[in-house]
């Protein structure tokens, strides 16, 4: 009898097996971290190895990224003198953050399950599972703390709570909107705009490198070296196994834009780490638009949850926030470094993570 492996098994066992060999950096280029693996669940798991936090490392593989960096970058100046202030004040506490960070060793901690991309999907794993996961990275690096990005009781909660159950401690680290794409009105911008959609299947290598010129074009204008900054190579997978969906936009015969849309089997959400276009389109053609538009309907035609990243700039519609954590586990290390991670998560979540709360809250005013 002939079996055939699933197509997500090979995307994920290709992407898992070059980044063991070659690093994080030979799929998104700002990733500088070492790959390895742990078994468990009756398959291999990425386990990304941090050593060093550059300034441009993206916050996929950089803790002082996701956590500092992110939320210096995110701050504009503040209008009345008051919240000037504020922030001004807020600030100061980074350095003190950066120190606690180093002591305890967070910018080198384990990530389990990290595939280098804005958000993780985890697989439904039960209490055993986790249970061996952390007897087993414990042992492999006793001097690294544990970390999991990206939990929220929307998206795992029974994750989360077998992780808390065996100590894992949750550190508040972000919003995100979450949107049910059923609720969405279906939009007309398409129409509107003359854009023709270039699907997965119909794009070719020659269409490829086209995308990934456009997709090189929009990182230059954006200028955030904090977002994932994907490599030809990563394009390449996604085309060859379907890692990530591929979609691509047309306006009178020309790349409008790109989008990358990526889930898990058995998982209910999409998300989509990869979306650019061209940002010399006349005003008429709003790209971003349209391409958030394909992402809703791709997951309503999927039956899926919509999962938007902390980036997003225009509210779908139907959206609600959640709070993202990310899980540590600090229990096999010494006092020293438990005693500093324990200060870093508490003057992170009352000086930043709630301060940033109350200033998206002003500015929304």
């Amino acid at each position: 009898m002939n079996t055939s492996i699933p197509p997500r098994l090979v995307a994920d066992a290709l992407w898992l097996l070059t980044a063991r060999s070659r690093g994080g950096n030979h799929w998104v280029s700002n990733a500088h971290c070492q790959i390895q693996t742990i078994e468990f669940g009756g398959h291999s798991h990425p386990v990304s190895l941090l050593e060093h936090s550059q300034w441009q490392e993206c916050a996929a593989s950089s803790p002082r990224t996701a956590l500092l960096r992110v939320n210096r970058y995110c701050r504009s100046s503040p209008v009345s003198a008051v919240a000037r202030m504020v922030d001004t004040l807020s600030c100061l506490i980074y350095g003190p953050l950066s120190a606690l960070m180093h002591t305890g060793k967070l910018d080198q901690a384990a990530l389990v399950g990290n595939y280098l991309l804005p958000v993780t999907f985890y697989p439904a794993w039960n209490a055993d599972d986790i249970r061996l996961m952390t007897e087993k990275l414990q042992t492999a690096h006793p001097q690294r703390p544990l970390m999991m990005q990206h939990l929220s009781t929307e998206v795992c909660p029974q994750l989360m709570q077998h992780l808390r159950n065996l100590g894992w401690k949750m550190i508040a680290t972000r919003r995100v909107m979450l949107a049910d794409p059923q609720q969405s009105h279906q939009s007309d911008l398409l129409a509107e705009a003359d854009v023709s959609i270039v699907p997965h299947d119909q794009l070719t290598d020659h269409d490829l490198h086209e995308l990934y010129a456009l997709y090189k074009q929009h990182q230059a204008q954006h200028k955030n070296h904090l977002q994932a900054d994907f490599s030809l190579a990563f394009f390449e997978l996604c085309l060859e196994t379907g890692f990530a969906g591929l979609t691509g936009l047309r306006w009178r015969g020309r790349w409008a834009g790109v989008l990358g849309t990526y889930t898990q089997p058995g998982c209910s959400w999409l998300s989509a780490p990869l979306m650019a276009w061209d940002h010399k389109l006349p005003a008429a053609v709003d790209a971003y638009r349209i391409l958030q538009q394909l992402f809703i309907d791709e997951a309503k035609q999927k039956q899926l949850n919509v999962h938007w990243g902390a980036e997003l700039k225009t509210d779908p519609g139907n959206s609600s926030v959640a709070v993202e954590y990310t899980a540590i586990y600090d229990q096999h290390l010494p006092s020293s470094q438990k005693t500093a991670l324990h200060w870093f998560s508490a003057v992170f979540q009352q000086c930043v993570f709630r301060s940033s709360a109350a200033t998206i809250k002003r500015r929304s005013e």
